[in-house]
């Protein structure tokens, strides 16, 4: 047994941030065995002796990659694992005393649970997330914003409409050199792209007016997302196109919808075949468009390689 120190500590921090970095960019299928080879490594750490304040870090440091192996295994496509993995970062994430990184798990967990529909279980875990929040304005954003996703989803356009304009105006309040760095992830245009994103699908429940509120928005993050955010870019073309095309600009939402797909390629991610299923459906719907059908059929062949 050896005796543990802050430096041990420190480069699981950095190995962490890396891989997440990939994960971004590449997706979860570009990084999934590095995570797993540097979870089984840090789990041992845990054997070694060490002060009690390296040790509480050391359980943080463990909780976050925990948290980033069940983001990852969730952009596979594997909820169960995503899920266990969840559950052993807050049990480490609270022994160690983190709050703000009970929160990001509960964040992270509502997004899985928003993926597969799971609308309550969602906003549970948003409202968690919330709760554990240390007051900081840019995760009070983040919560309201995905909890205005939620209601969207519902089409309840009313509370999804309260919660994006809270979101702003704590995103306007927020400094983010002074906020937990698990937040520091959500800039600009990631409010914007769930800005677009709620409105995408009040416009699909049947406002189509919301469509011109989500398309400057929806612009906005795709410009604002650059090559480390590919994912992120992917997401937000797919829900441009899924609204140009339900406002009946088809030849704009063609030429979306053909981007989407040419971004989407590269990236090893379960959860781009999953987004772009309502692409599909809306052009399939036009499919007496040339440009609809061949979407329709890039679309096909994207999901199936």
């Amino acid at each position: 047994m050896t005796r543990l120190g802050a430096e041990d500590v420190a480069r699981i921090d950095a190995a962490t941030r890396a891989l997440r970095a990939l994960d971004y960019e590449h997706g979860g299928g570009a990084c999934a065995s590095a995570v797993l080879a540097q979870l089984a490594t840090g789990r041992r750490l845990l054997e070694d002796t060490a002060s009690d304040g390296v040790t509480a870090d050391l359980r943080g440091a463990l909780a976050d990659l925990h948290n980033l192996a069940g983001w990852i295994a969730f952009d596979l496509g594997h909820a169960d694992a995503a899920h266990a993995y969840f559950r052993a970062a807050l049990e480490l994430a609270e022994s160690a005393g983190n709050r703000s990184l009970v929160a990001n798990v509960h964040y992270r967990l509502g997004r899985v649970h928003l993926h597969h529909d799971e609308l309550a279980d969602a906003l549970r875990e948003f409202d968690a997330s919330g709760h554990e929040a240390d007051g900081s304005a840019l995760e009070l954003a983040i919560v309201d914003a995905n909890r205005a996703w939620v209601h969207a989803k519902r089409g309840s356009a009313a509370d999804a409409e309260r919660l994006l304009a809270s979101a702003h105006d704590h995103f306007a309040a927020g400094d983010a050199d002074r906020a937990p760095d698990w937040a520091r992830f959500f800039t600009p245009a990631d409010l914007a792209g769930i800005t677009g994103t709620v409105h995408a699908h009040l416009a699909d429940a049947g406002v189509v007016g919301h469509v011109e509120h989500a398309v400057p928005a929806l612009h906005e993050a795709v410009s604002g997302y650059g090559e480390d955010m590919a994912r992120s870019r992917a997401f937000s073309l797919i829900e441009l196109a899924v609204c140009t095309l339900l406002a009946g600009d088809l030849d704009a939402g063609v030429e979306a919808g053909d981007l989407a797909v040419r971004c989407a390629t590269p990236i090893r991610s379960a959860r781009t075949v999953d987004r772009m299923r309502p692409l599909h459906r809306a052009a399939q719907a036009r499919a007496e468009h040339s440009g609809a059908a061949d979407l329709a059929r890039g679309i096909e062949l994207f999901s199936a390689a």
